[in-house]
């Protein structure tokens, strides 16, 4: 015959941290009165023996706010009630948004843990369903190990250890459920500060009535290490992807889908061995791990935001969208500190540590839930853990874990929309706007609308907070309204000034009308004015509207935007010069320097664009090149040679520059705002690169002469014009002449020449050197070499004897070349 003997139960005996939960309350965001559409806090019927969680220490603090666990070692659950209708309805969209609270960073996250957890189910039980606490969060199973210490006659014999099968403990759990946990304690046994397990009761059975006698005595615990990874396990196949064995943790917390009562949600691993915990776990080797799916790491503590706001309650939405049409995949999605207190809404992925959005979703096979033909609905709620750790530290307990509900599907669906409309530009900017530019002095639109999609109850007593853009000025209406209503059954509503804050940054202002499904939208349109009295553009950050009603909580904000500034001032270019243009030269530039000036002592800002057109004949090119300025005047070099070679036209500039032409240019700048100058017209001159010229006359004539003549020189008859004009081209001059002949007959004689030295130098068919120039001239210079002859000097006629009578030619050939060394 055996004998059962319980020797002990350890209690959960806990401290209530009442100082915490009513200063975390005191914090709290508006919330809806939910004290009517829950079941009331129901003892749970635990399934098992063994199993000790058969309390439920869950409350609801002054009509608002859930606390699921109020000390150490507490745990609890409160589900919505369904025959109020605050259930989820598979068939079609559901949101749930609340508030929740995790607790103060204590230093370490087994003085914050658990953690909480939104649960969907079709448990037996109903309101009276209940997981395991401590990890379990309130919703998943007890894995319960047993160590077993065996007494014989000669005392202690040894001991063994012993594990409920994974069946076992899916049944613990909250049955036919999904869960979305937020875990504050990594539970890990190779976590070197992790848990160590808790031990929940002892009790022996055995003989001691025969001999020889043999007692077994045995201890149950919960091992603490449902997050421990072992990448080295294969998923189960009915799992959805993105799923792990275990939960990878930030120092506060992570953020999962589980399957609370699916077996294969639990697996054994053997990792305690080797770990620095081995001794701690002791005797036990193994130890249950869970599969978590979309895990993702999360800060689930107090802290400060980017913008040094507290954050100490954080946001969560989560949607339900149902199966398509034949079909039992519906998705669920969570979405995690996507908007702050005030109202402000936070794009996934934005935020740091403490408010870092997050959101992720999974397909769910409706099956999960095991509904009765013809069944659509299933229970929703919340269950809740707190660690088994008080902190040693009095001051430091553990917090609560606590929610504040903003909407629930019994009640009111609803959502509430922004926009803005610029009345002078007749064009609306939503957050999805590309184009989200006003212009100072602009009347301009606020436009929120609040929609009610669905629900059982009507959306009563709607509190509106309005924080309104900066640069955004009210302009009240001739009865000193700042605000119209426009209702969908056709009310309107005034808002009045009085509804403006004092500092004309915020409106406050109750609605007169419910919205129900009879009346399912209001508009409400705020006017007034943009300004922009810099010089710059302005950015206009997003500004939350809050409505708060007895049934819905909903927020949206305003598009984020930017006023441009209206100038009222004018911009001039200086006259420009003309300029030189050698024609073909090596490297050539044209260099163009306009200067600007802004009237009204506006100035300019170095990062501002100016644009140069310039028109060259039918063409035009344009330059953008930053002001470089931050005074009233600025200025600029462009390279009006560069500038066309480069154009994509590619025209050739000399083309547009023709040697030895006069070219007119044309030139406007333009601002970023489109502000233009006058245009400015200046000439291109456009010069030969070098010359070298001879300009002579086109005859020379010499004294005539007789044969009583004796002169041997014959002097020129009249003047006689040579010029050599050179410009960047040294010189030398020659000439050379043919015989003097009357028809057939020679003159007797020659011509020659005759230098500053008195040399005389026949002229023949060969050149005679004349004088020459070496410098490189610029701008270019005329030398006269004629006016330097005297008589007696120059060109002139040698007569050697007697001649017969005639009319005597030659042709004289004067010759000017460059002189390339001096180049």
């Amino acid at each position: 015959m055996f004998g059962y003997i319980l020797q002990s139960a350890i209690s959960n005996n806990y401290s209530v941290s009442f100082a915490d939960t009513n200063s975390a309350i005191a914090s709290a965001p508006e919330g809806i009165d939910i004290s009517k559409y829950f079941y009331p806090v129901t003892q749970p019927s635990p399934y098992g023996e063994h199993n000790p969680f058969k309390t439920n220490s869950a409350s609801i603090k002054n009509n608002y706010i859930l606390d699921l666990a109020d000390g150490y070692s507490t745990y609890g659950a409160l589900w919505g009630r369904d025959d109020i209708k605050n259930y989820i309805d598979l068939r079609y969209p559901q949101t749930i948004s609340a508030w929740l609270y995790f607790g103060k960073d204590q230093g370490s996250d087994v003085f914050n843990g658990q953690g909480m957890a939104l649960v969907l189910q079709n448990d037996s039980r109903k309101q009276a369903a209940l997981g395991a606490g401590g990890q379990a969060l309130g919703v998943d199973g007890y894995d319960r190990s047993t160590k077993t210490q065996i007494y014989g006659t000669a005392g202690l014999t040894g001991y063994t250890t012993k594990f409920d099968d994974s069946i076992a403990v899916a049944k613990s759990a909250i049955q036919n459920s999904l869960a979305i946990e937020f875990d504050t304690q990594k539970n890990d046994v190779t976590n070197s500060q992790g848990d160590a397990p808790t031990a929940f009761q002892t009790y022996s059975t055995g003989s001691i009535w025969r001999y020889p006698f043999i007692v077994y005595q045995h201890a149950d615990y919960s091992l603490n290490a449902f997050d421990t990874v072992d990448t080295s396990v294969t998923v189960p196949n009915d799992f959805p992807d993105n799923t792990l064995l275990g939960a990878y943790s930030g120092q506060y917390g992570h953020i999962s889908f589980t399957f609370p009562s699916n077996p294969n949600s639990y697996h054994l691993t053997n990792l305690v061995t080797g770990t620095s915990n081995s001794n701690t776990y002791s005797p036990f080797t193994k130890t249950y791990s869970l599969f978590h799916t979309e895990n993702t790491t999360a800060s689930l503590i107090d802290g400060t935001n980017s913008h040094n706001q507290n954050v100490d309650w954080h946001h969560m939405t989560f949607t339900w969208t149902p199966p398509k049409a034949g079909s039992t995949i519906g998705k669920a999605t969570y979405y995690f500190n996507d908007k702050d207190k005030d109202g402000t809404l936070n794009p996934v992925n934005t935020g740091n540590q403490f408010n870092k959005s997050i959101s992720h979703s999974i397909d769910v096979n409706t099956d999960i839930f095991h509904l009765a033909s013809g069944q659509h609905t299933v229970l929703w709620g919340f269950t809740g853990a707190n660690s088994d750790k008080p902190n040693p530290n009095e001051s430091r307990i553990v917090a609560s874990k606590l929610v504040d509900f903003e909407s629930i599907p019994s009640l009111v669906e609803a959502h509430a929309t922004s926009s803005i409309f610029d009345q002078d530009l007749n064009k609306t900017i939503t957050n999805d706007s590309t184009d989200k530019t006003v212009l100072g002095g602009d009347k301009i639109s606020l436009n929120y609308q609040l929609n009610y999609d669905t629900g059982n109850a009507d959306w009563n007593d709607i509190k509106a907070h309005f924080n309104l853009p900066e640069h955004f000025k009210l302009t009240p209406d001739a009865q000193n309204n700042i605000g119209t209503i426009y209702y969908a059954n056709g009310m309107i509503e005034d808002i009045p000034a009085s509804s403006l804050a004092t500092d004309k940054t915020y409106v406050s202002y109750t609605l007169r009308s419910p919205l129900n499904s009879n009346n399912g939208t209001a508009k409400i349109t705020f006017n007034g004015t943009v300004n922009n009295t810099t010089g710059k553009n302005l950015e206009v950050t997003k500004q939350p509207a809050k409505f708060i009603g007895d049934t819905n909580i909903s927020s949206t904000e305003t598009p984020d935007f930017t006023i441009k500034y209206n100038p009222t001032w004018s911009m001039s270019m200086k006259p420009l010069t003309d300029k030189n243009l050698l024609y073909k030269q090596e490297n050539a530039t044209l260099d163009i320097n306009p200067q600007l000036t802004y009237s009204d002592k506006h100035d300019f800002y170095d990062s501002d664009n100016i644009k140069y057109t310039f028109e060259v004949g039918n063409h035009t090119f344009s330059k953008t090149l930053p002001s470089d300025s931050n005074s009233d005047t600025s200025s600029n070099t462009i390279d009006l040679r560069e500038l066309i070679d480069n154009d994509s036209s590619k025209i050739d500039f000399w083309s547009l520059f023709p040697n030895q032409t006069n070219v007119s240019v044309s030139v406007f700048a333009t601002d970023k705002d489109g502000i233009k100058t006058l245009t400015q017209t200046f000439t291109v001159h456009v010069l030969q690169n070098k010359i070298l010229q001879i300009r002579t006359s086109k005859n020379i004539e010499f004294s005539d002469t007789t044969i009583f003549n004796k002169n041997k020189i014959l002097h020129r008859k009249t003047n006689f014009i040579l010029e050599i004009t050179s410009f960047r081209e040294p010189w030398s001059l020659s000439v050379s002449a043919t015989p003097l002949e009357d028809s057939e007959t020679p003159f007797n004689g020659s011509l020659v020449f005759i230098d500053q030295q008195n040399s005389m130098h026949p002229l023949t068919d060969a050149p005679t050197f004349v004088t020459d120039d070496r410098t490189l001239h610029d701008p270019i210079k005329v030398d006269d070499i004629s006016q330097k002859w005297d008589n007696n000097s120059g060109i002139l006629l040698k007569q050697n004897g007697n001649s017969k009578a005639g009319k005597y030619h030659a042709t004289v050939t004067w010759t000017a070349s460059d002189i390339a060394e001096n180049i």
